[in-house]
């Protein structure tokens, strides 16, 4: 108890620090401030600072860029073409979507992004340096996560496979294998979404449980979400069978775990992570049947709150889980393919095609 009083006391000093209102109640939404982002080619993933003051946008162009939370002005930028030539790499363009990128929860000022290119880069705020500091060759990267403890990281994507990094080291201690035999294949294809190890097809998201250093869940285009605790070297049996994840679709928050479906009906489920039960699924109001709701990204927040954007709105939804309503819709013009919050979703930041754009939850 003592320990959550001290963590509350820091969160709300930070926040007063930036200007934000600590609000105890979530009855509607506006944006603070938006960017166009067609030059850069779209936005791909988002991450605010552990201080609060930042937000980290990744792009299109392999890009990535510090912006003011307090007033929404560029603080830095770190492009492709300023990381130094790598031999292994001379062949392949840097200048591709970085699709997820993470604060190192001990080391806060090292934010770590995955790119398309299958590199693992870094950013350093105090020498003000991009690097790589790992490669996955022939895989295309599509989300990364460290656990709470900063000990280890994750990353999925094109291959399937789920490889787990020491942090200090940067190198991969354990590889959980893709499944990708024609018995399993025709399995799948006959809607039996069983498996025993390893994903069928693309993973798109990983997610370490918060609460739980060495437990891991991965998902993608095999219509599953997998189990796993690093300290094993295969899968948990206990699994969550037909959540479609095409983005960062997956959340975590005590014993409830959030699914965001690239499907055009019941895309957002809550279900129970003890039990792997489905509790709930989320209505998104004026998802009509020609654009679906189609959602590529997800997250829990404080009061019973989700967040999610897609491609079938073009929107960011803020809906309440418990009374199962929409507190607010942020609309853009095209998909929107990022999201991150802070302080319990109080602030939070999505992006896609057209725009970034920063917002803040309302009492009134």
């Amino acid at each position: 108890m003592a320990k959550r009083r001290l963590e509350d006391a820091i969160v709300a000093s930070r926040a007063l620090t930036v200007g934000i209102k600590l609000i105890d109640n979530f009855r509607s939404a506006t944006n603070l401030f938006s960017h166009d982002v067609h030059s850069h080619g779209g936005i791909f993933s988002l991450r605010f600072s552990d201080e609060l003051d930042q937000v980290a946008v990744g792009y299109g162009d392999g890009s990535i860029r510090l912006f003011s939370v307090t007033n929404g002005k560029e603080i830095n930028e770190y492009c492709a073409s300023s990381l130094p030539p790598i031999e292994h790499l001379r062949r392949l363009s840097m200048d591709l979507p970085i699709m997820s990128m993470k604060w190192h929860p001990l080391a806060t000022d090292h934010l770590y992004a995955v790119c398309v290119d299958g590199t693992i880069r870094q950013v350093d705020k105090k020498t003000n340096v991009l690097s790589v500091i790992a490669y996955e060759p022939d895989n295309e990267l599509t989300s990364m996560d460290f656990s709470i403890d900063g000990k280890n990281f994750a990353t999925v994507g094109k291959d399937a496979h789920i490889r787990v990094y020491d942090s200090e080291k940067n190198i991969i201690v354990h590889k959980y294998h893709n499944q990708r035999i024609d018995t399993q294949l025709e399995k799948i294809r006959s809607d039996d979404l069983s498996c025993t190890t390893g994903h069928y097809y693309r993973a798109f998201a990983c997610k370490f449980h918060p609460e739980h250093k060495n437990i891991l869940l991965t998902a993608g285009w095999d219509n599953v979400v997998k189990l796993w605790d690093i300290r094993r070297k295969d899968a948990m049996t206990e699994e969550i069978a037909g959540p479609h994840i095409c983005g960062e679709g997956i959340d975590a928050r005590g014993n409830d775990i959030l699914t965001a479906s690239w499907t055009c009906a019941n895309s957002l489920q809550i279900w129970d992570f003890r039990t792997m039960n489905l509790i709930q699924t989320l209505k998104v109001p004026n998802a009509d049947n020609e654009h679906g709701e189609f959602m590529y990204a997800g997250q829990l927040c404080d009061n019973k709150t989700v967040l999610a954007v897609g491609s079938g709105t073009s929107a960011c939804h803020v809906i309440n889980w418990e009374t199962n309503q929409e507190i607010a819709r942020l609309p853009l013009s095209k998909p929107i393919y990022a999201l991150d919050s802070m302080l319990g979703g109080r602030v939070f930041a999505y992006g896609g095609l057209d725009k970034f754009c920063l917002a803040h939850m309302k009492d009134n």
